[in-house]
This record gives structure tokens, sequence and C-alpha cells, in this order.
């Protein structure tokens, strides 16, 4: 009897400590289909969210893409990356069949910022860019300055996006990622060569000094004269006419382009709900 009023009593007890945190727990993850902005950890000041919340929304108009922003003080023992995207998913975010957008989640518990893509997104935002824009806010983050940083990221998002269309409309178009390939490409060209051309001639001296040791030399000049002297003969030659023949080169008309030449290509994961997700980030 006194073993059952004991279990009954740890029972209660864990009921009621399980009910204190599934409010809190629940109103973390209570969201408007309208809003945008998710400021649990109190980042924001009230303008600053509104000016957040105007960006998502051109962002959504502009490019078809949604824009989400979640900060928190916990995570509850999940990856950040992983948290944003299941708070993503389950709260119905993302435009059109393939729910693209961005989410941007600020974990002050862990110091950690992740840039979390769905969608269009992926293709979009590679890793390539995703580095490009995470280089930029890092500094920003790291100095408290974080709607500062949610200014660059929006800037950066509507940027690429307005490159990605340039990129596809225009075979001519070399992306920011191709430029810096090609760039890289010629540099260890330079390098090869240069190296090659140090080898050659490293060669070709030593094969010299060799040879030369072997040489005795010729103090009588008449070595070098001809028994019979020396005979001239003139060559004439008549030019007659030209001819040039030319040979049209096709051009190139397909517009499909490889998605590599635009930014390499991006890593993924997957959510709790088995949707893949892209981005990236880190410790700030």
């Amino acid at each position: 009897m006194r073993i059952k009023r004991k279990f009954t009593a740890i029972l209660l007890t864990f009921c009621i400590t399980l009910l204190a945190f599934v409010p809190a727990f629940a109103a973390e993850l209570e969201t408007d289909s309208a809003v945008r902005v998710y400021d649990l950890a109190g980042l924001f000041t009230t303008e600053e969210k509104a000016g957040l919340q105007n960006r998502a929304e051109e962002i959504q108009k502009n490019w078809q893409m949604d824009m989400v922003f979640l900060t928190t003080e916990c995570t509850h023992g999940i990856d950040a990356r992983r948290y944003a995207a299941d708070f993503y998913e389950q709260n119905g975010f993302g435009i059109g069949a393939d729910y693209s957008g961005i989410i941007m989640i600020v974990d002050m518990g862990g110091r950690d910022a992740q840039i979390v893509t769905c969608g269009r997104a992926i293709t979009v935002f590679t890793d390539y860019y995703i580095d490009r824009i995470w280089n930029d806010m890092r500094g920003q983050l790291s100095e408290g300055e974080y709607f500062a940083a949610m200014e660059t990221l929006c800037d950066s998002v509507e940027h690429y996006n307005a490159e990605y269309i340039k990129y596809q409309e225009n075979p001519a178009y070399v992306s920011e990622y191709q430029m810096k390939q090609e760039k890289r490409q010629t540099a260890l060209l330079l390098g090869a060569a240069g190296l090659f051309s140090l080898i050659t001639a490293g060669i070709g001296v030593a094969f010299m000094r060799r040879g030369s040791r072997n040489i005795k030399p010729f103090t009588d000049g008449r070595a070098y004269l001809k028994d019979n002297g020396v005979n001239i003969t003139v060559d004439k030659n008549t030019f007659a006419s030209t001819h040039t023949a030319r040979t049209p080169i096709p051009k190139n008309n397909n517009n499909n382009r490889s998605g590599g030449s635009w930014g390499g290509g991006s890593s993924t994961f997957r959510s709790s709900g088995g949707r893949s997700f892209g981005g990236g980030g880190g410790r700030f």
C-alpha cells in the first residue's frame, strides 16, 4: 500500500512538471500564416521586426521565395539547422509545390546561426553563395548587430536571385562562381607552366655543363675552311595567286545551362518529416 502511494506521488509530480514545460514549448512554436519574423530571443526592436516583415514580403512578391526569421534561446537539444527546417516545414512555410524559401535561425543559446534553404532556394543558393553570405554576416552577428545581419541576408537574397535569372536567360553570362573558378584554373596553369619551364631549363643547363667537359678547344682557324672555297647559289620564287577557303562554324543556340556552372552545388539534409533542405552557417 505504501509503495503504491509512493508510486502515485512520483507519477503526479512527473505529470505536473511535464505540464509546466509543455505550454512554454507550444507557445514557442505558435505561428501566424502571415507573420515571417519570430523573435523569441528578443533581438529586434518593434521597428526592426516591422522592417524585416516588409523585406520578407518583398522577397515573396519579387522572387516567389519565402523568407522567415527565427531567433531563439534554446533549440531543446536539436541541431539548429534541423530545428529551423522542422519549424519551416511543420508551420507550412514555402512558396509553390517545392516549398521554395529560406529560414534564418539565430540560436543565442548555442551561439549558432544557420541559413536554411528549401526548394528552388537550394538551387540558387549553393554552398559557394551561402559561404559568401555567411562571411558577410558573421562579423555583424558577433558584434551584436543582429538587424544589420538580417538586412545583409535580405540584400544578398535579392542580389543572387537577380543574378540567377540573368544566368538562365543569357547564354553568355558568366556567374561569380565561374569567374572565380576560371581565375583559379588560370593561376594553376601559370604555376604549372612556370614550374615546367624551371625544370626544363635546369635539365638543359645540367646537360650543357656535362657536355662541355668533353670539348677540347681548337686553335687553328684552317680547320673551319672548306677545300673548294665558297659557292653561292641564288633561288628565285615567283608568286602566282592565292585562294582563301572559308568554312562557317555553326553557332550553339542551346540555352540550357549546367547548374554546376552557376554555383557548384548544394549540400543537403533532411528534416524530421523527410523534406530536403540545404544551406549553411556556423558559430558566431
